[in-house]
């Protein structure tokens, strides 16, 4: 099966690419340029991959919660190539990708992505399995939250902000890219429950700001 995964939720964009006898990822962080980024990436690794998008099987991308204006590009994108390669469509939790691979670490993994407005999209796992949702909240209240008899491993894009804080570690790859993870997700995900409605949208935890504002217009 050749997968493409494009993981757009925060500031690093990663595309990765999945055939039966290659694996190959892609990791740019230069900020919030996935809309002139992305595209080149992914005809760079098709092309390194020697195959043509008509030869994918399934496209995956970033379901949310995450930078607004990201999960729109990428799930667009990700939307248009299907489309075009005629093949299925899986979209992939943000928060539980991010913790992905962190499942032996001896405590609790949580997951960081920068939210604005001094609050983040956060959850909490241990071994592997999730024991708190996702959330829109301050960092540290969230943190006060957790069983303090647990050490705590902040990774994703923005595990940075937690340094200083009491038992919390920052994963030295906290930006590294997930798209490995995010192709395995999706298999799983297409096999148990079938490929994604072509209306598919983004998961938010929250209003856009222009929403918020056509929110308060209409009060």
């Amino acid at each position: 099966m050749n997968v493409l995964a494009l993981e757009t939720s925060g500031r690093v964009l990663t595309v990765a690419l999945k055939t039966n006898d290659q694996s190959l990822e892609l990791t740019v962080d230069r900020g919030f340029k996935h809309g002139e980024t992305i595209m080149p990436a992914v005809s760079l690794i098709v092309n390194l991959a020697g195959i043509t998008p008509e030869d994918l099987n399934l496209v995956t991308c970033s379901a949310g919660p995450g930078s607004f204006t990201g999960l729109r590009i990428g799930m667009a994108t990700a939307k248009g190539i299907a489309r075009g390669a005629d093949c299925h469509l899986k979209a992939v939790p943000t928060l539980p990708l991010l913790a992905a691979g962190r499942e032996h670490w001896p405590g609790l993994v949580v997951p960081v992505m920068d939210a604005r407005k001094n609050r983040v999209y956060t959850a909490a796992f241990r071994a592997g399995k999730r024991i708190r949702d996702d959330v829109d909240m301050a960092l540290d209240e969230f943190l006060r939250s957790l069983p303090t008899d647990e050490q705590v491993l902040a990774t994703g894009p923005d595990a940075g902000i937690t340094a200083g804080f009491d038992r919390v570690t920052v994963d030295p790859l906290h930006a590294a890219g997930r798209g490995r993870a995010m192709i395995e997700a999706a298999v799983i995900a297409l096999e148990a429950e079938g490929p994604d409605p072509p209306d598919l949208g983004p998961v938010y935890l929250r209003l856009s700001e222009a929403e918020e504002a056509l929110e308060h217009t209409s009060e």
